[in-house]
């Protein structure tokens, strides 16, 4: 069946085609977790609780408690991510973060560690965080 050249060749190039807009789709979902993880981080950092909180939504489209007025009494000084791993589907990626943060009303600093877990939302091409809300 595959003894004609010319079905050859289209065989290898559709293959190739395949393979090259399966590569591309990875770098995007890997480009649009880097971006999530900025945008958090930002957000936290300015003190843009609002936006640093619409990441947290599970697939099921519930959100954990988060007291978003307790905030107020703090300010995020630094965000380092320790380790980031991705799933072999691109589906998830499992991050270790530090929060280094001074709280107003006691006036000190304090870091936090969290393990996260994102997830990629097929439909909205967007990672989302379904761990809870960092508990400062």
């Amino acid at each position: 069946m595959l003894s004609h050249p010319i079905i050859r060749v289209f065989a290898v190039l559709l293959f190739c085609m395949l393979a090259a807009c399966n590569k591309i789709k990875t770098q995007q979902k890997m480009t649009n977790l880097k971006e999530s993880l900025t945008s958090f981080e930002v957000a936290l950092r300015w003190a843009e609780h609002d936006a640093a909180y619409s990441y947290h939504v599970a697939p099921d489209g519930s959100r954990p408690p988060a007291d978003l007025e307790k905030l107020n009494e703090i300010s995020v000084t630094g965000i380092e991510i320790t380790d980031k791993t991705v799933n072999e589907l691109q589906t998830e990626a499992y991050t270790s973060i530090k929060i280094k943060y001074y709280n107003k009303s006691q006036g000190t600093i304090k870091t936090i560690k969290q393990e996260q877990v994102w997830w990629y939302n097929e439909i909205n091409k967007q990672w989302f965080i379904k761990t809870e809300f960092p508990q400062f």
